[in-house]
């Protein structure tokens, strides 16, 4: 495997685990992952906490891909980094809304859903 498709398949991971960051409310609210004696209201919010559990991975997994991006003193190690900087930065942020998204609906998700 090349560094190049290392690297592909980080994001890729990232990617993984910022769709079942979004999923897990989604499935909650359709009523796919709850069980029968729990109210809808209630599962819902408990799927903020698996939102934002995957979301925090995903951007753990995010700061960890910057340093594998970074250059060294040479000018050609820095071609990942100028190939990946923008993707790093749009899924880091993208976690930072998700988490952010996630802490919401665990703590105000069973006012959302009644």
């Amino acid at each position: 495997m090349t560094s190049d498709s290392k690297l592909k398949a980080e994001l890729c991971l990232i990617v993984f685990l910022l769709v079942i960051a979004l999923f897990a409310p989604f499935g909650a609210y359709c009523g796919w992952i709850k069980p029968a004696n729990i109210a809808n209201g209630e599962w819902f919010s408990r799927s903020g906490s698996i939102t934002s559990i995957f979301s925090i991975l995903a951007q753990y997994r995010a700061n960890s891909f910057l340093e594998k991006i970074r250059g060294g003193t040479f000018a050609e190690s820095w071609e990942d980094w100028f190939k990946f900087i923008k993707k790093q930065e749009f899924f880091s942020f993208f976690a930072t809304l998700i988490a952010i998204a996630g802490a919401l609906i665990w703590g105000y998700g069973d006012l959302l859903i009644k």
